[in-house]
C-alpha cells in the first residue's frame, strides 16, 4: 500500500467502533494508522487488562482490512484504576509489548500532574530498556487544560528519565510547548484538529524552528470524533514538499516502524 500521510496518533478502536465506514475511507485516502492506548471508563486491573485486549483485536481487525496500522499500550492518566499497583505495570504491559503491531507504550503522561499520576507515569517510563530492546518508543500525553505547568511537569519527568526521553514523542504540543520540548532535545507530535492545532500552528512552529523538520510528526488524536485536518494538510501543506513528507507521513512512518511505499520518497 502506498502511504500519503501517517496519522500518528488516534484512538484507533474508537475510531472503528464510532466510524466504521472511516477505515475503507483511510485506506483509499492513503493513510497510516497508529492506535494510542485511551478508555472511556476503567475503574480496575481488569477492565485496564480487559480494555487492552480489545484495542488488540480492534486494530488486528483493521490490519486486516488493509490498513497499514500499529498501536501503543499504555495507561493513560485518565485511565488509572485505583486498585493499580505501579510495580504491577511491567507485567501488565509486556503481553501486549510482544504482539507484531505493537510499537510501543502510550498514551501516558500527565493530566493533573496529580502525585498518583506521577507515579504511574514515571513506573511506565522505567520500563525504557526493555523498549530499546524492541526498538519501541513511548507515546507521551500533555493535556489540553492547564497545559503549559503540566507540559513542565511532563518535560522535568522525562529529563529524570534520559534513556526514556530518548524513546518519547511528545504530544498535543503547540506552538507554547513545542519548543520547550525541542529544546530538550525530544521528539515532538502536534494534533491538527478544530479541538487543538491547526496547521497554521505547525507552519508557525517550522518557521521558528526550522531543524524541527526532523523531530516533528502529525496527527488528529481523531476517536470517536474523525478528523479530516491531516489529510488536508498532506494535500495542501503550505510547507516545501521535503518538509511536508517528514512531518505529514515519514518521522511517523520511521519512529513507529510502518510499512507500506511512501509516495514520493
Amino acid at each position: 500500500m502506498t502511504l500519503r500521510f501517517v496519522d500518528g496518533h488516534c484512538h484507533l478502536d474508537h475510531v472503528l467502533q464510532a466510524h466504521p465506514g472511516r477505515i475503507a475511507w483511510i485506506k483509499a485516502a492513503g493513510g497510516g494508522l497508529v492506535g494510542w492506548s485511551f478508555a472511556h471508563r476503567i475503574a480496575s486491573v481488569s477492565e485496564l487488562d480487559a480494555y487492552w485486549r480489545a484495542q488488540v483485536a480492534a486494530v488486528e481487525e483493521v490490519a486486516r482490512a488493509g490498513v497499514v496500522c500499529a498501536f501503543l499500550v499504555g495507561v493513560h492518566p485518565r485511565n488509572i484504576p485505583p486498585d493499580l499497583r505501579p510495580e504491577e505495570l511491567g507485567n501488565l504491559l509486556r503481553p501486549f509489548l510482544d504482539h507484531p503491531l505493537c510499537r510501543g507504550i502510550g498514551e501516558i503522561g500527565l493530566e493533573t500532574a496529580s502525585v498518583r499520576e506521577q507515579e504511574v507515569f514515571e513506573s511506565q517510563l522505567e520500563l525504557a530498556a526493555e523498549l530499546a530492546d524492541r526498538g519501541q518508543v513511548f507515546g507521551v500525553h500533555t493535556p489540553r487544560q492547564d497545559k503549559e505547568r503540566v507540559t513542565r511537569a511532563v518535560l522535568a519527568a522525562l529529563a529524570r528519565h534520559p534513556a526514556a526521553a530518548g524513546r518519547a514523542v511528545v504530544d498535543h504540543t503547540t506552538p507554547v510547548t513545542a519548543p520547550w520540548a525541542l529544546e530538550a532535545g525530544l521528539r515532538i507530535a502536534m494534533s491538527l484538529s478544530p479541538l487543538k492545532s491547526s496547521a497554521d500552528d505547525v507552519r508557525a512552529v517550522l518557521r521558528a524552528h526550522p531543524d524541527a523538520s526532523d523531530r516533528l510528526c502529525l496527527n488528529t488524536d481523531s476517536g470517536t470524533r474523525f478528523f479530516e485536518d491531516l489529510w488536508a494538510f498532506s494535500r495542501a501543506p503550505g510547507l516545501p514538499e521535503p518538509v511536508a513528507r517528514k512531518v505529514a507521513r515519514n518521522n511517523a512512518a520511521e519512529w513507529f516502524r510502518l510499512g507500506g511505499r511512501a509516495e514520493g520518497g
